[in-house]
């Protein structure tokens, strides 16, 4: 009896301690489950709070309010973190990046661009390859387009080799049967990192992956789907090879060059995009100057000025001055080498009248270098002038023009310009 009533009391006392121990992970359960409850909560209400404040930030950016979306953006930085809501704390700081990129390009670029890539990274502790890789090679892209830029300003080597990784990263994600359009974009952006490279170093390679990268770019962007990036694309295209003709393959070189220009112009006429038509125009006549060197300069030079007078269409000197006068004093320029081969005073005149036109925009007051070389060139036509016609009066404007010159090539400013243009102005005094 003794020994059946302590069994009674040892279940009674097990019983009870296993309800003890019942009710507590009861309680701990719905604790945990109320906490769980209240931090989703608690983060559906922050965030419903926060995307009105998103929408603002981005709207201000979009208008071109840089500063006052970045002011946003940093404003709602301070109300998250990357614990409670993550994809909105990368979607902000891409963002806040890009706001950043755009302020860079109105003020103080070094700085600004490198805010740009510190969002950008902070962006890609959360979006990562594994967990959104859409958004990683959105993000991998934009941080790549701001190395590139940053690259204008200081350490380029570096800065451009790791705007290169970035869109290489990008494009582990960005595949042409995927996404082509986005592979389109970050292939045009690495050929351009490339092709700014080798400005830098290994000229023929980092050219050779610049074009590889625009042919990648043209499967994607054809003329029937995509004209206005198909012209864009043919006119990097040529510039890439264009520079490729400076190391090897000259003739065969330029005339892909020329080809990948008359392509864009195809669609950057002049009715429609007239500063690109012009833009195009000049990449043209350079390729033509350049291909006059190897073969028929008769023609090529030919070209390369008709090139210059369609671009004069767009570059007047009301609307482009500038733009104007460079293209006058280079016109002039490919004038007076026409007039060495055929119709030396027709084409001579010509050149004096194109440097002519670029003097009234570079004056002595705004322009002194430029009017420096321009009266210089404006001396040699005329001294060349003066060996078919008017000797004398073409010889003594060729003089006046080398001593306008040398108003601004003092000797001990500019001694190797002075030396230059004082033997011009004693050949043309000795004459």
């Amino acid at each position: 009896m003794e020994e059946s009533g302590g069994k009674k009391e040892r279940d009674w006392k097990n019983n009870y301690w296993v309800g003890i121990i019942v009710l507590i992970i009861t309680g701990l359960i719905i604790s945990i489950s109320y906490g769980i409850y209240t931090d989703y909560s608690e983060r559906d209400n922050l965030k419903s709070n926060i995307e009105p404040l998103i929408r603002k930030a981005d709207s201000l950016r979009v208008s071109g309010e840089f500063e006052e979306a970045i002011n946003e953006y940093e404003g709602i930085l301070k109300l998250i973190s990357p614990k409670n809501l993550p994809v909105e704390y990368a979607i902000i700081q891409n963002n806040l990046g890009s706001a950043y990129w755009d302020l860079a390009w109105v003020r103080d670029k070094d700085s600004n661009l490198k805010k740009a890539i510190n969002a950008y990274e902070e962006a890609l502790k959360i979006r990562t390859v594994e967990r959104y890789p859409i958004d990683y090679a959105t993000t991998q892209n934009n941080l790549g387009t701001a190395y590139g830029g940053l690259a204008e300003v200081r350490d380029k080597d570096s800065n451009l080799k790791k705007a290169i990784d970035a869109y290489e990263e990008a494009l582990k994600i960005r595949t042409v049967e995927r996404h082509p359009i986005d592979y389109a974009t970050t292939q045009n952006n690495l050929g351009s990192a490339y092709r700014d490279l080798a400005g830098v170093r290994d000229k023929d390679s980092n050219l050779e992956k610049a074009i590889n990268a625009y042919e990648e770019t043209l499967k994607i962007n054809t003329v029937e789907r995509y004209p206005i990036n198909y012209a864009k694309t043919q006119n990097n295209l040529g510039t890439a090879y264009g520079g490729l003709a400076e190391v090897r393959d000259k003739d065969s070189n330029l005339e892909k060059a020329i080809n990948a220009y008359e392509e864009a112009l195809k669609i950057l006429t002049v009715e429609r995009y007239p500063i690109d038509y012009a833009i195009t125009q000049n990449h043209l006549r350079t390729a033509y100057g350049s291909l006059a060197e190897v073969r028929d300069k008769d023609y090529n030079f030919e070209k390369a000025i008709n090139a210059y007078e369609k671009a004069l269409k767009i570059y007047t000197v009301e609307r482009y001055p500038i733009n104007y006068a460079i293209t006058q004093n280079h016109l002039g320029t490919a004038y007076g080498d026409l007039a060495e081969m055929r119709d030396k005073d027709t084409n001579l005149e010509k050149a004096i009248n194109a440097y002519e036109k670029a003097l009234k925009i570079y004056t002595v007051e705004k322009y002194p270098i430029n009017y420096a070389i321009t009266q210089n060139n404006l001396g040699t036509a005329y001294g060349s002038l003066a060996e078919v016609q008017d000797k004398d009066s073409n010889l003594e404007k060729a003089i006046n023009a080398y001593e306008e010159a040398l108003k601004i090539y003092a000797v001990e400013k500019y001694p190797m310009m002075y030396k230059q243009v004082k033997s011009n102005l004693e050949k043309a005094r000795n004459q």
